[in-house]
């Protein structure tokens, strides 16, 4: 340990990541912090959490942070924790309240630190004892896996962090909570879909399949539309289909599913059937079709039930004329054919779709703490 926290002293010396000094933090006893600098850009600080103060980890945690070893950092709550499930959760807490302070300087350590932070709370103990503070780091992991810096810096890390989010929100039995980190999740797919195309697939194939799940589509049926629109619009891009066929054969499905969906449905028509436009684009493209091939099947069966479910009639009346030109191989919107692999315009064409409905805005950095309706007691996958 002695070794450890002289290491620690030089080291924190060396790296502008502003957390306070070793020495500082053991003679003060995380007392005396500094107040955060409000430097650089302004929605940067306020991602980082604007006008908090700095937060001083026990000397061991801390240089664990500063190693950028995520097993490392987990390893170090579990021995300060002693077993005790909510002293790890309040330190997997002050771990990724620190991770978002380091964002700006060392982007990939803070990434890997909240990492194990989720990975802490993830334990069914944990989350028993301490909810409030496993919704804490849940959200503020969030708040890193969305942010520009660690997209740039590490856009597979940050995937990886966005699946292990939504994992764990999951559990927490907070379906609006649920829904918005998955949103956050596939928005941030979308952004790192040209640099990371593998790792944008599987979390918007994981944000589908978590927010399709009943307790989510009657709770948070906007955000669930959300999901499936930025989902839809990922699925018919070719190298998506390209780098994991089978996976945009699933969120074809999912998306479809999640769009006809009654509830969700009537909040937003138009997106609705943007999102199944996108669907069967994806679902008949030849590439996608080769790996999976029933999937024009599937989601072809999801339409023709849609287009004579008397809901979504009644919410859109022009439901089963849209549905019906889908089926014929057109967007209804745009009047160009569904035909998307292997053709980046035609992609784009369909994108229109979606780009005339007025869905707001997914990728918003700060993400709330819902305290109601905690009845999504399961993990979807």
């Amino acid at each position: 340990m002695n070794k450890i926290q002289g290491l620690l002293a030089t080291t924190v010396l060396a790296a502008s990541v502003g957390f306070a000094s070793a020495g500082h933090a053991q003679g003060n006893q995380g007392q005396g912090q500094q107040q955060s600098q409000n430097r650089g850009n302004p929605g940067q600080n306020a991602m980082q959490g604007q006008g908090s103060e700095r937060v001083a980890l026990p000397p061991a945690l801390q240089a664990a942070m500063l190693s950028g070893n995520a097993q490392a950092v987990q390893q170090a709550i579990n021995t300060l924790s002693a077993g005790n499930p909510q002293q790890a959760a309040s330190l997997a807490s002050q771990v990724v309240r620190a991770a978002e302070q380091m964002l700006s300087t060392n982007p990939q350590a803070a990434i890997r630190a909240a990492a194990a932070a989720v990975e802490t709370v993830r334990s069914s103990g944990v989350q028993q004892s301490a909810p409030q503070q496993t919704e804490s780091v849940v959200t503020a992991a969030a708040r890193i896996f969305v942010s520009p810096s660690a997209q740039r810096a590490a856009p597979e890390g940050a995937a990886q962090l966005a699946s292990a989010v939504m994992q764990v929100a999951a559990t927490t039995g907070n379906p609006t909570l649920t829904a918005t980190v998955s949103n956050q999740a596939v928005s941030m797919a979308e952004s790192i879909l040209a640099v990371a195309p593998a790792a944008a697939v599987q979390v918007a194939a994981t944000a589908v399949q978590t927010v399709q799940q009943m307790p989510i589509t009657q709770n948070a049926p906007q955000t669930a539309m959300q999901v499936a629109t930025t989902a839809a619009r990922i699925i018919i891009q070719p190298e998506a289909q390209r780098v994991n066929p089978q996976a945009v054969a699933s969120i074809a499905q999912s998306s479809v599913q999640i769009a006809s969906n009654p509830a969700v449905y009537q909040t937003a028509p138009a997106s609705a059937i943007g999102v199944m436009a996108n669907a069967y684009a994806a679902a008949t493209s030849q590439t996608v079709v080769n790996a999976a091939p029933g999937v024009t099947g599937s989601v072809r069966e999801t339409l023709v039930t849609a287009s004579q479910t008397n809901s979504l009639n009644q919410s859109n009346p022009a439901n089963p004329a849209a549905i019906n030109t889908i089926l014929s191989g057109v967007n209804p919107s745009t009047g160009q054919p569904l035909v998307v692999a292997n053709n980046q315009s035609n992609g784009q064409s369909n994108n229109q779709a979606d780009n005339q409905s007025n869905t707001p805005a997914n990728n918003q950095p700060n993400i709330p703490i819902p305290q109601e309706n905690r009845i999504f007691t399961a993990s979807p996958s």
